[in-house]
This record gives C-alpha cells, structure tokens and sequence, in this order.
C-alpha cells in the first residue's frame, strides 16, 4: 500500500503508517453513520499518509491523547 501511494519511508516509519491504517479504518463499514472510506485501502491509505505528512509520529501522539482523554472523562 505504501509503495502504491509512493511513500518516503525515511520519514515515518512503516509501523506507524499501519497504526494510521488500523485507525483510519474506522472511518469506513463499520460504523454507517460516519462511512467515508467504504474500506477501500488506498482512501484509507492516503488519509494516513496526510496525517502523518503534518506529523511523521501521529498516530503516537494520537494514541496518547485518546488514553489521557479516557483517563480525564473516567474521574
């Protein structure tokens, strides 16, 4: 998938892009309500992509504040 959508790997690394991928995925079937992807991997793909162009650790990040978010809505 990253070849296909001519990704630098030197600046993000490949985990990181497959955690976007796993994440971006919920955009698509599995809730109809907020479908935008119908699963299709390249949209999914280039969601990631732009995501990690503004922040090659985005998912990272993302991951963190999501657990700092459930942590503060938990108290």
């Amino acid at each position: 998938m990253g070849e296909a959508l001519g990704i630098d790997w030197s600046k993000f690394d490949v985990a990181e892009f497959r955690k976007g991928m796993d994440v971006e995925l919920e955009h698509g079937l599995r809730d109809p309500q907020t479908n935008v992807t119908n699963d299709d991997l390249m949209t999914t793909g280039k969601i990631a992509l732009a995501h990690l162009n503004e922040f090659p650790d985005y998912y990272t990040r993302l991951e963190k504040m999501e657990k700092e978010a459930e942590e503060f809505h938990q108290q």
